[in-house]
């Protein structure tokens, strides 16, 4: 991916891509632009840019990079999950930064950085729950996607009556009260929930849903497609089975922490507890430091102490571990930011 990168104003420029791709942008009638990135998406990108900033900026690039840093306190570590309020001046200050560094021919980091730092921009952060309702019908108090589904096999056992059953052969579980869902209904659901997988999170078990509703899907595309869409579904039994594994599966993938919230998890009391801090973070959200071949105290000195010691200890954490995030990440012993 960052094979095309051999300077800061290549990196500048796939990473500000990668915003537009994953974040959208915000444009004024003057035609200026810039992308709608998150607080916890510039203060990643920050931290690859700090270091060099702060050792080889000039007093004037050096005072605009402060105050970039005071913004990233005030407004994104604040608000990590929500559109960074300055990004108007984020996205500038960032190329004049990169057109700096390149005009005094300092390195940038290895491309395994630029690697990960691109694969974080827009990486999926903690849900909270569905968006939207299903397609079936409205339901008031969802907070999960099995909620949902348990919500949805309630309405259709109401409206199209129901049927106490075992399981099928070959499938665990207890008996179950299975609606008499259409084949009309059951298409609905289908389209639904296997759009809802195709987008989950991969956590674990991912796979073996997938492979167990697509047994399920075989079923429907055989029987319901071609079937009167008001006639009983023939495998209820088995869709509302196979569909309460999807439900499950989304919603353990729903609910898995994204890095950014292992990292503010990992912080919430930096202030006091700097190195146990840091510790955290290496278990939470980098457990392979070793296998990176970095040392604490080396990454923290030369990434996480740049963002900025002068703006106070929950900045340098942040810093710190989102860039140790990265490196370890990166992979290589021999990477170096």
């Amino acid at each position: 991916m960052s094979q095309h990168i051999h300077t800061w104003i290549d990196a500048h420029l796939a990473v500000r891509a990668r915003a537009y791709e994953t974040r959208g942008s915000i444009q004024l009638d003057s035609g200026a632009q810039w992308p709608r990135t998150t607080g916890a998406d510039v203060v990643a990108i920050a931290a690859l840019f700090d270091h060099a900033v702060r050792w080889h900026g000039t007093p004037g690039i050096a005072r605009r990079w402060r105050a970039t840093l005071t913004d990233l306190e005030r407004e994104a570590l604040t608000a990590p999950r929500e559109t960074y309020a300055e990004n108007r001046t984020f996205w500038p200050t960032l190329e004049s930064v990169s057109v700096f560094l390149d005009d005094v021919a300092v390195a940038p980091p290895a491309p395994a950085l630029w690697d990960a730092l691109i694969h974080e921009i827009g990486a999926d952060l903690r849900n909270v729950g569905p968006t939207e309702d299903g397609p079936i019908a409205h339901f008031d108090g969802i907070k999960t996607y099995d909620d949902l589904w348990t919500a949805q096999k309630k309405f259709l056992a109401d409206k199209r009556g129901s049927d106490k059953m075992p399981p099928p052969a070959g499938m665990g579980g207890g008996d179950y009260i299975i609606p008499r869902s259409t084949n009309a209904d059951v298409l609905q659901l289908a389209t639904y929930w296997s759009d809802q997988l195709a987008k989950a999170k991969k956590v674990m078990g991912y796979d073996t849903a997938v492979a167990k509703w697509k047994g399920a899907m075989a079923d429907v595309d055989k029987l319901a497609k071609p079937g009167n869409p008001t006639d009983v579904y023939p495998k209820n039994n088995e869709f509302w089975r196979r569909s309460f594994d999807v439900a499950v599966q989304v919603a353990l993938g729903d609910e898995s922490p994204s890095t950014w919230d292992m990292v503010v998890d990992s912080v919430k009391d930096s202030a006091t507890h700097l190195p146990e801090n840091i510790e955290a973070g290496l278990e939470k959200g980098a457990d392979a430091i070793a296998r990176a071949g970095y040392k604490v105290g080396e990454i923290v000195g030369d990434i996480g102490k740049g963002l900025l010691s002068e703006l106070g200890m929950p900045v340098l954490v942040v810093a710190g571990l989102v860039g140790l995030y990265l490196v370890t990440r990166g992979g290589g012993k021999d990477e170096e930011a």
